[in-house]
């Protein structure tokens, strides 16, 4: 059995098959391409070794050893499968373009060592290529995939295998109580996570989540995307709540962008829908985007949690993305970039896909949406603690004035002025949009 994005053993079914066999091994393999050139930020491989050792105890549990390896992933699995000389392999499937070319080449080396190799669902709810819109191919719209998702029948979970030992890891756990708070990475940790929110969140989730003081989001997203917790599970145990639904939505997001990465690879770097955009570059406005000094509060005090948490509310990411898109005309790949250096639960499917929605090249219906900093701040950061929690030199002005303080308090407290005018700077992306719209229109 080779983990990968599957590091749990509840509702693990390539876990289940392969146990079925009378000696059964279990791998993971850090692999070197992901964890070079700082591909993988410091808090995301600090969550991933968590998980490694929480799932190590679980298969100590069930009379297992977890071997883990560091390397060239292939030529990693190929040394250890070569010196175990098993039947058969047991692995689950993943989407992403580098993930698809890593199982067809364990395929190919399989087949040439007489290894029969099985892959298994379990990244997703619902298995990418499993729905599709009238017309064929892939759902490019959210909606009419949200509806055929409730219709179709999905499998049952699978229980997690009888331990036959005492499991080794740590069954302590302490919720996340505030903005500071980093989640522990594991199985052990994650369900628990997720049963206490539902039973203390999940009703008020659809009023509370686009406040990002009020901690009322899940925090479930590096588990999901470890797959630490299995995202099937988790609408399974959200439906025997009322008002979960638009937590299920959630993850049925997840879903939706996993298809479409399924079926085009190659939207972690290319639009989805070209839309011409004839995108600016300047390193200063760039460098003061990163690490949160704009000018503007709420999209500095995001790019702040972003830089020292890992973690960023998804009301802010829209508008932190907005702002380097609409605002400072950046193209979204350079901002897609910088998140999936940062992020724990950085994923490609969700990440690129994301930020394509807000920069318009994506799946939704309105390409020219525009966020304005100030007036998200005021509906959803009325008492600025979002902003004073993150943004220090404004903790102790009035909470009215932080949403976007004064030149004279600026000066005062070292704050900068906004980099750029937001209805100005607006105002010049839409006739950039509009020259495009006029070239590219029949003659």
């Amino acid at each position: 059995m080779i983990f990968t994005r599957d590091l749990r053993i509840d509702d693990n079914p390539a876990l289940v098959a392969s146990l079925r066999a009378q000696n059964t091994s279990f791998l993971f393999v850090f692999d070197q391409k992901i964890l070079a050139d700082g591909k993988c930020p410091t808090k995301k491989l600090q969550f991933l070794n968590e998980a490694i050792s929480d799932l190590s105890g679980s298969l100590t549990s069930l009379g297992g050893d977890l071997a883990v390896r560091k390397g060239q992933w292939l030529e990693e699995v190929k040394t250890h499968l070569a010196q175990l000389n098993p039947n058969e392999v047991h692995i689950a499937k993943d989407h992403s373009q580098y993930a698809k070319l890593r199982l067809a080449n364990l395929k190919s080396w399989c087949e040439s060592q007489l290894i029969t190799l099985h892959c298994h669902p379990g990244i997703t709810a619902v298995e990418p290529g499993q729905l599709h819109p009238a017309g064929g191919g892939e759902y490019k719209v959210f909606t009419p995939f949200w509806k055929a998702w409730i219709k179709t029948p999905k499998r049952a979970p699978v229980p997690a295998p009888i331990p036959t030992r005492k499991p080794l890891h740590d069954a302590a756990f302490n919720p996340v109580a505030n903005n500071q708070s980093v989640p522990k990475g594991g199985e052990s940790y994650g369900t628990r996570q997720l049963v206490t929110w539902l039973e203390k969140s999940v009703d008020s989730y659809e009023e509370t989540r686009d406040f990002p003081s009020q901690n009322a989001t899940s925090l479930l997203s590096p588990y999901l995307h470890f797959g630490c917790i299995s995202p099937l599970r988790a609408v399974t145990l959200a439906g025997d709540f009322q008002n979960s639904e638009a937590f299920v939505r959630q993850i049925v997001w997840r879903d939706f962008f996993t298809q479409i990465l399924d079926a085009r690879p190659d939207v972690s770097g290319v639009d989805y829908r070209d839309r011409g955009n004839d995108w600016s570059y300047n390193k200063q406005q760039f460098d003061a985007w990163c690490s949160g000094y704009t000018g503007v509060p709420l999209v500095d005090a995001g790019m702040r949690q972003l830089n020292q948490q890992g973690l960023l509310h998804n009301r802010v990411r829209m508008v932190v993305a907005s702002f380097l898109v609409k605002n400072l005309h950046h193209d979204w790949r350079l901002g897609a970039n910088y998140f999936m250096s940062r992020l724990i639960d950085g994923d490609v499917a969700s990440n690129s896909l994301n930020w394509q929605w807000v920069a318009g090249t994506g799946t939704g219906n309105n390409p020219n949406r525009i966020l304005n900093p100030e007036t998200q701040a005021k509906r959803f950061d009325r008492s600025s603690k979002y902003i004073q929690t993150w943004i220090p030199e404004l903790s102790h002005i009035e909470p009215t004035e932080a949403i976007n303080p004064s030149s004279s308090t600026r000066r005062k407290i070292g704050y900068p002025e906004p980099i750029v005018d937001h209805h100005k700077s607006v105002e010049a992306f839409k006739k950039a949009i509009s020259k495009m719209s006029t070239n590219t229109s029949p003659s």
